[in-house]
């Protein structure tokens, strides 16, 4: 009996490790499918010139990449270019004959098929004998037909892929439409039918402004712009349509699936693709399974490990290296060399950079002045001007870079102005200010509220309706696209990518918030307006106010005894009430100064040696991205805006300048004794008030 109750635990033990193993095989073998492949472990950057001003003939304004076994050709929209490039960096121009293009694919033969956007066409060009020829659509002119050759009408298309059978595949982007062409230059409409969202087959699928394209055997990715998705047509069931990532019906997705502006998009294998995100300013990598016949998205063969960010996320900004640390401003377009080395289109950056395994050999370190735009470079180019008729009259300031918005309270938001406000009357026209072109797919957001706003590359202009008078009736911009609902109000305005807007043109009016904020600068890289745009008349030769000082620790406030200096123990912040006024302006504005900072003098009132110059720690010159550190500038009570009072609580003693922040706290590691802190507050005109207090270091 025993032997057999020892036989049996032994038969019972080989299934449990056979189950085991096999259990084992299966798990792998999942993982193995499923699983994505993670081969890259850096970020470096390739080539390109960094953000310039305007149309360059360098590549500074890179949008699209395609990859032809180690070469790499790149779009350059603004500088209508199309440039071959190296792995190692070696930049080649191949014409300059384009106008604003986008995406970009290899044909069959070699030749690039170049999304001509600014032109509304397709475009082959020859990168040997450098030849430009037109496959389809008729320059310069925009409209939606199917047909051949120039038959065929586009929209500003930003997308193009081609097939196996060297059918080309377009993202007819205003159009809201995918498009194919075949080998003989005869367009067909395949997908799509107006702006909107739906599922389904043909002209039933709709989409709203679809950036990239890309094409395999089994179906059709879409980078579906103003959908926030990337959507999928599949070749093999009909021509049925559902949504990869982005946002499902009824906006249930898991967040690993949320994408902002998904514009470029690339395969990576069968069932699996890369999604370039440009408000996100991040790479995503999501495998998924062919779909069944009843198209259910993300119930098979999908795993929480088959969705990941590859790089970027942190928000906008130029480091390279650590994955978790890199980050991307406005990716746009991407390109798989081999399996491990992933290269991005870094719009927002003016580079090509690339996503590669650690130990790679290949790019450079970037370096970060190539992300910023100087303000005195803004003031060369941008000719002296108001947004408003006539462009020399003096206006009032409202409000300028660096101010908070909202209140520095617990349970309160509060973020930073990241611009200049001019006063007008409600239905004032808002007038451009510099020649610029429309280089973002949705360059106008906000439509019908009261941040409606156009973003050109180097300008913006917010509390302004777009392209529209004060009865919401078409004004200004030619090339603007409406979308009305079924009453025929409008609700929706797209400026196609391409669009010229030049100094002085009617962009649109004010909204009841009347006033317009000015950004000045790149995205990501805005600059103080004040210092960037000459506008004529304006002056100021008020110093600022300086209501109050105190000092703070982490017990709170800290008060003098009477006729004793303020003793500083612990960690000590210097926190300065101030605002500022400017010549003209009405009395009851209030406001943000340019610097805030301090000098400490001797108890008889002689400069210590290293403070004979104040040290300015608040300059509010540039903006950090993170609006979180609008806590690190201003104390509470600060607040302004929307809440009814205006209160500028400076904490003098941090750092904010130069895009960067850091909490600091005041010097006192000076000998024991008294001394007068004295706080120092300039507007930018170099005004300034200053204000003493007596302390005491040590007992």
């Amino acid at each position: 009996m025993q032997n057999v109750s020892s036989r049996a635990r032994m038969r019972t033990l080989l299934i449990a490790v056979a189950l085991l193993i096999v259990m084992g095989g299966v798990g792998w073998w999942l993982w193995e499918k499923f699983a994505p492949p993670k081969p890259f472990g850096k970020v470096i950057t390739i080539a390109g010139t960094g953000v310039k001003i305007g149309a360059q003939k360098t590549l500074s304004d890179p949008f699209g990449v395609a990859a032809d076994g180690d070469d790499l050709y790149v779009t350059d929209g603004l500088g209508g270019s199309l440039y071959r490039v190296s792995l190692k960096g070696e930049t080649e121009l191949i014409t300059d004959q384009l106008d604003m293009p986008s995406h970009l694919a290899v044909a069959l033969d070699g030749s690039l098929i170049v999304a001509n956007t600014g032109a509304h066409t397709i475009v082959r060009v020859d990168p040997e004998s450098k030849q430009v020829s037109v496959i389809a659509g008729t320059p310069n002119v925009s409209g939606n037909a199917d047909g051949k050759g120039s038959e065929a009408k586009f929209n500003a298309p930003m997308g193009v892929a081609v097939d196996k059978q060297g059918i080309i595949y377009v993202a007819d982007t205003y159009n809201d439409r995918v498009k194919t062409i075949d080998q003989n230059g005869v367009v067909k409409t395949i997908a799509g039918d107006r702006r909107g969202y739906a599922e389904g087959s043909g002209r039933e699928m709709l989409l709203d402004t679809p950036g990239g394209i890309a094409v395999n055997e089994f179906g059709i990715t879409i980078a579906d712009t103003g959908n926030k998705r990337v959507r999928y047509i599949s070749l093999v069931l009909g021509g049925s349509s559902w949504t990869l990532a982005g946002a499902t019906e009824g906006n249930e997705s898991p967040p690993q699936f949320a994408l902002n502006t998904p514009i470029g998009v690339t395969l990576s294998g069968p069932e699996e693709f890369y999604v370039a995100d440009a408000d996100g300013s991040f790479i995503r990598y999501r495998a998924w399974a062919k779909a069944p016949a009843e198209r259910a998205p993300f119930k098979i063969g999908v795993t929480p490990e088959a969705i990941y960010e590859v790089a970027g996320g942190q928000g906008a900004g130029l480091i390279d290296g650590d994955l978790q640390t890199a980050q991307f401003n406005r990716p746009t377009g991407l390109a798989l060399v081999g399996k491990n080395t992933l290269v991005v289109a870094d719009n927002g950056n003016g580079l090509v950079r690339a996503i590669v395994p650690a130990n790679a050999k290949i790019g450079h370190d970037s370096d970060p002045a190539l992300a910023t735009i100087k303000a005195e470079d803004i003031r060369k180019a941008v000719p002296p001007r108001w947004p408003f008729d006539p462009p020399d009259a003096k206006r009032e300031i409202a409000g300028t870079l660096g101010e908070i918005r909202g209140e520095v309270a617990p349970e309160k938001d509060a973020w930073f102005h990241n611009g200049f406000d001019i006063p007008g009357a409600y239905g004032e026209q808002v007038h451009a200010m510099f020649s610029e072109r429309v280089s973002l797919p949705l360059a106008v957001e906000g439509v019908g509220t009261l941040r409606e706003r156009l973003r050109l590359p180097l300008l913006g202009y917010i509390h302004v309706k777009i392209a529209r008078d004060q009865n919401d009736q078409p004004l200004g911009i030619k090339a603007a696209i409406y979308q009305r609902d079924e009453k025929g109000k409008i609700i929706g305005i797209r400026i196609p990518r391409g669009t010229r807007i030049n100094a002085g043109d009617v962009i649109g009016t004010l909204n009841p918030f009347n006033h317009v904020h000015l950004i000045a600068g790149p995205s990501a890289a805005e600059v103080n307006a004040l210092a960037a745009l000459e506008l004529p008349g304006l002056m100021d030769t008020i110093a600022p106010v300086i209501e109050g000082v105190r000092l703070m620790n982490e017990q709170g406030e800290l008060k003098a005894e009477k006729d004793q200096p303020v003793l500083v123990t612990g960690k000590v912040q210097l926190i300065v009430r101030a605002y500022d006024q400017a010549d003209g302006n009405a009395g009851y504005r209030r406001l943000g100064v340019y610097q805030v900072g301090y000098q400490i003098l001797s108890k008889d009132g002689v400069l210590l040696p290293e403070y004979k110059e104040p040290q300015f720690n608040l300059i509010f010159n540039r903006l950090p991205q993170d609006w979180a550190t609008v806590r690190i500038a201003y104390a509470e009570p600060s607040q302004s805006g929307y809440t009814g009072k205006t209160i500028f609580d400076y904490i003098a003693t941090n750092i904010v300048r130069d895009g960067k922040a850091q909490e600091v706290g005041l010097n006192t590691k000076l000998p024991n004794g008294e001394y007068v802190l004295r706080a120092v507050v300039e507007d930018f005109f170099r005004n300034r008030a200053t204000k003493d207090v007596r302390i005491q270091i040590g007992n």
